[in-house]
């Protein structure tokens, strides 16, 4: 059985429903393969129908995107579902943070100096490189508390809190448990739209 994160997770199992109902015989999803570590940074899915076998190979976004493409041309329907799903490419996730944000022993570098951004697009910048150190893994979660956010950025507890409550009623952020928070799909896509290339123009600290 295929399991993905996230939306991935949720759209194939839409596939795998849709499967058991019938819909899809003739297909068969043989099989999954993870690195050593557990961890899916390269899957390798093979799928045999009507006799052809396919073998896609590569890190789950790519993979996924290949799956979707050989499904949509076997199954024309699957593309219209495939457009209704909101999701984030890593790789292009990684390359929008390329010359703002880093890694290094001490935790997450600022390489651009934000003295001229607005308090919000520097609190979505600080949780876009709280994203960036969990998917290198460098951080257990993806989230911030209002603590880490107000010592990482400098504001003060009322205007962060003031801003946050802006966000995630714009479905940018969302609340994780007690006083954490994370990006959501929308706003990472938001940031690496809109937001980096703005800062990128920024003079390096």
């Amino acid at each position: 059985m295929l399991r993905f994160i996230g939306t991935e997770k949720r759209y194939i199992s839409i596939l795998m429903r849709t499967r058991a109902r019938g819909k899809l015989s003739g297909l068969e999803i043989v099989e999954r393969k993870l690195g050593t570590s557990g961890i899916p940074s390269v899957i390798e899915v093979t799928v045999k129908h009507s006799g052809i076998e396919n073998r896609i190979i590569g890190s789950p976004e790519s993979v996924l995107r290949e799956l979707l493409s050989y499904l949509s041309k076997t199954y024309p329907s699957i593309e219209l579902v495939s457009k209704l799903v909101l999701s984030v490419d890593s790789t292009e996730f990684f390359q929008s943070c390329t010359g703002i944000l880093a890694t290094s022993p001490e935790g997450l570098v600022v390489l651009k100096n934000l003295g001229g951004l607005k308090d919000r697009e520097v609190l979505v910048l600080y949780l876009a490189g709280a994203r960036l150190l969990h998917q290198l893994g460098k951080k257990e979660a993806d989230t911030l508390s209002l603590d880490e956010i107000t010592k990482t950025t400098g504001r003060s507890t009322g205007t962060v809190a003031g801003r946050l409550s802006e966000l995630c009623n714009e479905q940018l952020v969302e609340r994780v448990g007690k006083g954490s928070y994370r990006l959501t799909t929308m706003g990472t896509r938001v940031v690496m739209k809109d937001l980096m290339p703005k800062i990128i123009q920024l003079p390096d600290r």
